[in-house]
């Protein structure tokens, strides 16, 4: 197994399609009326609560790495609580797994 992430991957093997994801991912965010935080915080709670740990672990240690709290991690990690409390059993063991990696 590699040690790249599977962004790295899927970016050096299908860079067209890559490009094209990154220039969707950005237009939705409506003439960047959202901060960067804000974003990546949005999409810590959309992960969380479609249980994708690949994509949650990466932007939670996008995350971690733009200077956000753990707390506020958490704290999105756990907005999509009401729909069950199975989606933080995986965000929140997650989250101490990528803060510990770091």
């Amino acid at each position: 197994m590699t040690n790249k992430n599977v962004w790295e991957i899927f970016n050096n093997e299908t860079p067209g399609i890559a490009d094209a994801w990154m220039k969707m991912a950005n237009a939705v965010n409506i003439d960047g009326v959202l901060d960067p935080k804000t974003v990546l915080l949005l999409r810590i709670a959309i992960y969380s609560n479609i249980r994708d740990p690949v994509a949650l672990r990466h932007f939670v240690r996008e995350a971690f790495n733009q200077g956000v709290s753990k707390k506020e991690i958490q704290a999105a990690a756990m907005m999509p609580w009401c729909i069950g409390v199975t989606l933080s059993e995986l965000a929140i063991p997650l989250i101490k797994e990528v803060e510990e990696s770091l």
